[in-house]
């Protein structure tokens, strides 16, 4: 389903009138300048408000503080969409910035921070990186304490090792004979020969595929906090619950596929589930803004890994990841949204 266009009014000297004409509705806006340059391109949670206050109709400043520009003398339209739903809004901003402001130039965007474990290496460990190609990541944190903070998690569930030391296994290794770890056996040890290589990495597997599908978390969510999923070649869908839909948003490498999102009330879930699909990603990649999403709390909860398990196992997990307002409809119940959720 493709993303709405912009609505434009023009404002032709009747500024209030213009603005009386913007739903009050949350979704995105633009007002326009001379020859159709953008001055404003924000989301808003009221567009008539939002409106308003740039075009010099809000509420005057407090004593002491500095007007909001008004952009009434030079404005010559205003524009919107509306957006059932916080990620459809935020998706749908994000494609209106793209042309307007490059990636390198946002000030908003923070780098991620992430979690790394190949199970591939002669003896693997988890560690703390930036976002790189080629490594298999799990993420995005807040920041280093969060990742640091998931790292410790692993460890308490996984005896992997947490030194960064090149060794070649001996009983009688000094390095190991003297490490804490290895004494209170929280380590496996590898350097001690106490594990074997080829056992040594099968640990380290179970614990890439325990970060990499929610399904084996259940119950162990606070020991690994804000883990979302394997980044490199994850298929993943985002659920947006807005005042009455659900919005499903298939992602596929970093990419989100907004022409083959789904949206349908949540008495339809498992056919806008079986509707899905994730074809081969065009455009540049949605990452940078994506993993901001992600680290914020709504983000964590709507980010779902599409894996093998079918149509069924990734339609319960869409329905834990609803909201409690559409919990009811989406198992067939006739629940809908309350009156002034409507």
């Amino acid at each position: 389903m493709p993303l709405p266009a912009l609505a434009f009014l023009p404002l032709a000297g009747d500024v209030a009138g213009a603005v009386a004409k913007v739903p009050a509705l949350p979704g995105v806006g633009q007002i326009l300048g001379p020859e159709g340059k953008s001055l404003v391109l924000a989301p808003a949670s009221n567009l008539r408000l939002w409106a308003g206050k740039h075009l010099g109709l809000g509420k005057p400043s407090p004593p002491g503080r500095r007007p909001r520009t008004n952009l009434a003398g030079v404005a010559t339209a205003v524009g919107w969409a509306e957006a059932d739903g916080p990620f459809r809004q935020r998706l749908l901003h994000e494609r209106l910035m793209a042309p307007l402001v490059p990636l390198a130039a946002r000030r908003d965007l923070r780098p991620p921070v992430f979690l790394h474990l190949d199970p591939r290496e002669r003896f693997p460990r988890v560690t703390v990186r930036p976002e790189a190609e080629g490594l298999q990541l799990f993420g995005p944190f807040r920041d280093r304490r969060a990742a640091e903070k998931a790292r410790a998690g692993v460890h308490r569930l996984f005896p992997l090792r947490p030194c960064d030391y090149a060794f070649e296994p001996d009983p009688a290794l000094p390095l190991g004979l003297g490490c804490l770890y290895a004494q209170v056996r929280s380590c496996a040890a590898p350097c001690l020969g106490r594990t074997g290589e080829d056992e040594y990495r099968g640990l380290a597997a179970r614990a890439a595929a325990w970060l990499g599908r929610p399904s084996l978390r259940e119950g162990a969510e606070a020991a690994v906090p804000a883990v979302v999923a394997a980044v490199e070649g994850a298929r993943a869908v985002i659920v947006d619950a807005g005042r009455r839909t659900i919005g499903l948003y298939p992602v596929r490498e970093g990419r989100v596929l907004d022409d083959a999102a789904v949206v349908a009330p949540p008495s339809a879930l498992d056919a806008a589930v079986g509707q899905l699909g994730w074809p081969a990603p065009e455009g540049p990649s949605d990452w940078p803004w994506l993993a901001a999403w992600l680290r914020g709390a709504k983000g964590r909860a709507s980010w779902i890994v599409a894996g093998d398990g079918g149509g069924e196992e990734l339609a319960s997990a869409v329905r834990r990841a609803l909201p409690a307002r559409f919990a009811a409809s989406a198992r067939g119940d006739n629940v809908g949204a309350s009156q002034g959720e409507g």
